[in-house]
């Protein structure tokens, strides 16, 4: 029978992490560190996987046991969900395409998107370069030109960037950040700032041939976006992507009550305040799993919510 199930976070250590905020303000609770970014929703069997303790099996199993909770086209479950908090910045990495992915470790590429869900003033993003020709992108990396190549932008509240395959980014120390991508795990680091990772002792590996190969040249380009809410059915919502066959994100936020509908399964997760989802309690940094065709949900409390879902390629849920 179709319920509404809680989803246990999965953690891996993140050298460039190390501050309380996940687990002062989103009570997570582990003994990784150091801890600088959680996986609320990932179903990589055998790598990361999130695990479903009302159904006694881990996200992937679950994906494969009950179809009938997804009605989902991909051999796997196509979405993961994480929130970052980083006390150094990230490599300046890509993801590569689909075919790319394939030949190289057999999996798909990544394309994602980021809110930004709280920055310093001064806070911002690698995002693209300034290289007009790929040439030009190869001499300023392998001279360490880095001032000339790269390209920051400044991370408002609340904004909205997608990243397609191809894209160089990178996310800047004390930007807080709810990170929606195909589930699946590729990617190409250009530069990682000479840093060695402590826990081996070395440096990270990083594959400039292969950024080469996929970075987009010339850039796109891409600037935030602050996408407009609107009220429905007593809830505050923000609709920022819904494609077919990638993914689809919308934010709900709630005063006291209100309701919602999505004919397709969905990840809720909560983060900022507390209540209800049709009785099922939920709070900061908890993620509910949504079964398909549960018709409106009830939510109650003052929460500020994102739904991460998915459309099959033909559009149906």
């Amino acid at each position: 029978m179709k319920k509404i199930v809680k989803i246990e976070p999965y953690y891996e250590p993140r050298m460039w992490g190390g501050g309380r905020r996940l687990i002062d303000e989103f009570h997570y609770v582990t003994d990784v560190k150091p801890l600088g970014e959680v996986y609320n929703v990932v179903a990589l069997p055998g790598h990361a996987d999130c695990f479903v303790p009302e159904m006694d099996r881990t996200l992937s199993e679950l994906y494969v046991s009950c179809p009938e909770w997804f009605e989902c086209e991909t051999k796997e479950l196509p979405i993961r969900v994480n929130i970052l908090d980083p006390m150094a910045d990230l490599s300046i990495q890509i993801h590569p395409d689909d075919a790319f992915a394939r030949s190289y470790n057999g999996g798909r590429g990544k394309p994602e998107a980021w809110v930004i869900l709280d920055a310093p003033k001064d806070g911002y993003i690698e995002f693209g370069h300034h290289a007009k020709t790929r040439k030009q992108f190869m001499e300023w990396s392998e001279s360490g030109q880095w001032d000339a190549l790269l390209r920051y932008l400044h991370t408002p509240v609340d904004g909205f960037i997608d990243i397609p395959a191809g894209t160089l980014h990178a996310i800047g120390k004390g930007v807080l950040t709810y990170n929606i991508s195909r589930n699946a795990d590729c990617t190409l680091r250009l530069y990682d700032y000479d840093r060695v990772d402590p826990a081996t002792g070395r440096k990270r590996p990083i594959q400039v041939e292969e950024v080469l190969e996929n970075v987009n040249v010339p850039d796109r380009l891409i600037e935030f976006q602050m996408y407009p809410a609107a009220t429905e059915h007593g809830c505050l919502v923000t609709r920022y992507w819904d494609e077919p066959g990638l993914y689809t994100l919308i934010r709900i936020q709630t005063k006291e009550r209100g309701r919602f509908l999505h004919d397709g399964f969905a990840f809720y997760t909560c983060v900022k305040g507390e209540g209800t989802i049709n009785g099922v309690p939920i709070r900061q940094g908890e993620t509910v799993l949504v079964p398909c065709h549960m018709g409106w949900i009830t939510l109650e409390g003052n929460m500020d919510l994102f739904l991460a879902g998915y459309r099959n390629e033909n559009g149906d849920f």
